[in-house]
């Protein structure tokens, strides 16, 4: 677990809830800050990690009504780490989030109708490849995009309001895009809703999860393991949101899936929970 490295993304998707004592001062020799994408168990209002242990947040009633499309969510939290975490929970102060909505998927290209609009950027660095997933095979992409003119992206409700009209899809083509070194992942995004006095002149951004379990079987069938690398491709425009020649470009990020494959290893090899923390 790393801390974000993303600058201008993380500072204008996360919600900041109110810092509390541990963070304002005092002995915090024992306090520990962690940013991590967490799987939501809605029966009991935890949150889990990939590694397996639960955070229980000591200021719950903060993130009520926090939308949750994808069942994932961006954490920003404290501990304590001389607390018992021997029954694999921890009590933890949240004290930021990012929504994380969901992406499509589909095992074919897609049509005209499928796309609509380029990305400014995927902000994903290889560096921090076990940060992009859950396990092994849910994906997470920062995306970078123009949204309207006028939305508050400041504005939880309206912001959340906008994501909504912003649709994105990966596909892939197994037979011309997986290698034996790793595949290839296409990104499209599509504008809904789109109105005829609309502006996309504002740069924003949110995180998208993808369930790639679907291209992992395909790559296990042709090679008999899983890929060393991931290659996310998309249609770049940082000016706008148009498909002029002089401004549109490919962009492509490579995620190295081999950090991914040996964290899980790891996890599964029983490390205790004190240790992968401690990463």
């Amino acid at each position: 677990m790393k801390r974000m490295k993303f600058g201008v993304l993380w500072a204008a998707l996360v919600s900041m809830l109110g810092f509390t004592s541990c963070l304002d001062g005092g002995d915090n020799s024992n306090i520990q800050n962690f940013n991590e994408i967490m799987k939501i168990d809605k029966l009991t209002g935890l949150y889990v990690s990939q590694m397996g242990y639960k955070v229980n947040p000591l200021n719950a009633g903060d993130l009520q009504g926090v939308p949750s499309t994808s069942g994932y969510i961006q954490l920003h939290y404290t501990y304590d780490y001389t607390q018992d975490m021997s029954d694999g929970e921890i009590d933890a102060t949240i004290y930021g989030y990012s929504t994380i909505s969901e992406g499509l998927w589909m095992p074919q290209a897609p049509t005209e109708a499928d796309s609509g609009a380029p990305v400014s950027g995927v902000e994903v660095t290889s560096s921090d490849a076990t940060y992009f997933f859950y396990k092994l095979d849910d994906m997470f992409l920062p995306i970078e995009f123009f949204v309207r003119k006028g939305v508050d992206t400041s504005d939880l409700d309206d912001r959340e309001e906008e994501m909504e009209k912003h649709q994105f899809t990966l596909y892939y083509n197994a037979d011309e895009d997986f290698t034996e070194k790793g595949m290839t992942l296409y990104l499209r995004h599509k504008l809904l809703e789109v109105e005829e006095d609309d502006e996309f002149t504002q740069l924003s951004g949110g995180w998208w999860h993808f369930n790639i379990i679907d291209a992992m079987a395909r790559y296990q069938k042709k090679y008999s393991k899983r890929p060393d690398k991931i290659t996310i491709s998309f249609e770049r425009n940082t000016k706008d949101i148009s498909y002029d020649e002089d401004v549109l470009t490919e962009g492509k990020v490579e995620i190295d899936y081999e950090k991914v494959k040996e964290l899980n290893e790891a996890i599964s090899q029983g490390r205790s929970l004190s240790r992968l923390l401690a990463r």
